[in-house]
């Protein structure tokens, strides 16, 4: 799912052309998809936390593939007319993790429309309502059988 038109990047300051745009917005948010477990397919309105969140992940995506070669630093002189440039690789492993870092930035407080942090890892007990959830149950071995005990939650 596409979560920022390429008019609405615009607006909200992207800097890449409609082709840089078009070759990594799928992918930024992918990525967004992964880490948040599909939650935002469940909503209608896409938060403005998540849409600058894709327009840096496409920025991102269209500066530093993974593998590919990054500028590090560059220098000029304007005097002898001296130009210098070097370049650094970035891992699969370092790309995954400033992607990550820039979802925590934007995402870690967005809810999704059960409540749920869009972020959460955990178990997902968006289906039950306060009030709404059964007892646990726990059958255990006591000295002449088995004995069997509802706990509320």
């Amino acid at each position: 799912m596409i979560y920022l038109t390429y008019e609405e990047y615009s607006n909200i300051g992207g800097i890449c052309d409609l082709t840089a745009y078009n070759r990594n917005i799928d992918r930024a948010c992918g990525v967004i998809d992964t880490y948040t477990y599909c939650r935002l397919k469940k909503s209608d309105t896409v938060s403005k936390m998540v849409k600058s969140c894709v327009r840096d992940l496409v920025e991102y995506i269209a500066n530093n593939f993974p593998g590919g070669k990054v500028i590090n630093s560059k220098s000029q002189s304007a005097g002898g007319v001296s130009e210098s440039e070097s370049y650094v690789t970035k891992t699969i492993e370092e790309t995954n993790e400033e992607m990550y870092n820039i979802i925590y930035n934007y995402l870690a407080s967005e809810l999704d429309v059960d409540g749920v942090p869009l972020l959460y890892r955990g178990a997902d007990n968006s289906t039950h309502r306060e009030g709404e959830r059964e007892p646990i149950k726990v059958k255990f071995k006591v000295k002449y059988g088995w004995n069997e005990i509802e706990i509320p939650r």
